[in-house]
């Protein structure tokens, strides 16, 4: 459902019915989230997962797997991106933005274009984005306290497996945020840290909201007939399809990730 919402909020924003931007922080029990373009089997390993009680998810964003529990932190921005920009100039402002964040914690990291951001070599927080002419969703999991050592299980299979015609993650050692400040950090303390940081980046004052409406009830339509559904989260394949057809019949813009 949470995936669910972030295909929702973009798709109301490009057609215009949210103009303002939108700001998300959010966390999914244990789960294994493949990017839109990648072979889950390649990726995961689903015995491992089916074992721990993981699940496994597809977002409607690009990039790698990323691993989910109750320790990551996920943030999402939804607006528009500034016309002279590119994609991969956005990444960088938005993971500036959140190092920020995580320096007023104390934490000193580094950024690896496009999409990474790095403790000492290690990778605490990757970033993913879609795009199309009206708007642009980037969203990035950050590692606050997350089960790094059930991580490595559930994502085994990728680094034995070295050859696939879809998109293949790019794998680095995993850090957290609480053992690279080697003490206990709250995934609510990184949450008002990236607040302050966003307010202070955007010159704007951030009012909590519900979903809209509108919101609300397409992120239901597509858990109901995508997210929910092992054609979507396995294989990839239903929601494509079905894709392009609520484009064509809502106008849309097309996404491109």
């Amino acid at each position: 459902m949470n995936l669910a919402v972030e295909e929702a909020m973009a798709r109301v924003f490009s057609a215009g019915s949210q103009t303002q931007p939108t700001v998300r922080l959010w966390m999914n029990p244990k789960a294994v989230v493949v990017g839109r373009f990648q072979e889950a089997p390649a990726e995961v390993n689903l015995a491992q997962c089916e074992l721990s009680d993981v699940k496994v998810a597809r977002r409607f964003t690009g990039g790698g797997t990323v691993y989910h529990d109750e320790g990551t932190l996920n943030f999402t921005l939804v607006s528009r991106r500034p016309e002279s920009l590119s994609i991969v100039g956005w990444h960088e402002i938005n993971l500036r933005l959140v190092a920020e964040a995580l320096e007023l914690l104390g934490l000193h990291c580094s950024l690896s274009l496009p999409n990474s951001i790095l403790v000492d070599g290690r990778k605490v927080c990757g970033a993913a984005a879609a795009a199309g002419t009206h708007f642009t969703l980037w969203h990035c999991s950050i590692l606050v306290n997350t089960d790094t050592q059930l991580l490595e299980l559930a994502l085994a299979p990728s680094k034995s497996i070295t050859s696939s015609r879809f998109v293949r993650s790019k794998w680095r050692p995993v850090t957290t945020v609480a053992k690279a400040l080697a003490k206990p950090i709250s995934v609510d303390e990184v949450a008002s840290s990236l607040e302050r940081s966003v307010e202070r980046n955007f010159g704007a004052e951030l009012d909590a909201e519900r979903l809209t409406r509108e919101e609300e009830r397409y992120s239901k339509e597509l858990h109901a007939q995508k997210y929910s559904l092992n054609e979507w989260n396995l294989k990839g394949e239903l929601g494509l399809v079905w894709d392009e057809e609520k484009v064509k019949r809502a106008n849309h813009t097309t996404i491109a990730v």
